[in-house]
């Protein structure tokens, strides 16, 4: 079994959830009277959901969290392997 590469497994997620992220904002942006969920906004920032700085420290924390939390995933993941865990 190939092991994961955790620069290229991080930037997936990272960037899959800052283009969530990012489609959120836009969301709230479009249809400002829409009764949507915008939790995953105020997850990262106290600004208004509406504001563009609102939607830009959610998009780029999407990113870093996102790819942090996906490049130990796979370092851990890789050491499991290697361990025949």
């Amino acid at each position: 079994m190939s092991p994961l590469k955790p620069n290229a497994f991080g930037l997936s997620l990272g960037l899959s959830l800052a283009i969530l992220s990012l489609l959120c904002w836009l969301a709230v942006l479009l249809f400002p009277q829409a009764p949507l969920a915008h939790v995953w906004l105020g997850l990262f920032s106290t600004s208004p959901a509406s504001s563009l700085s609102g939607g830009i420290v959610a998009t780029l924390l999407s990113l870093i969290l996102g790819w942090l939390t996906a490049f130990l995933m796979a370092h851990i993941y890789n050491r499991l392997v290697i361990s025949g865990a």
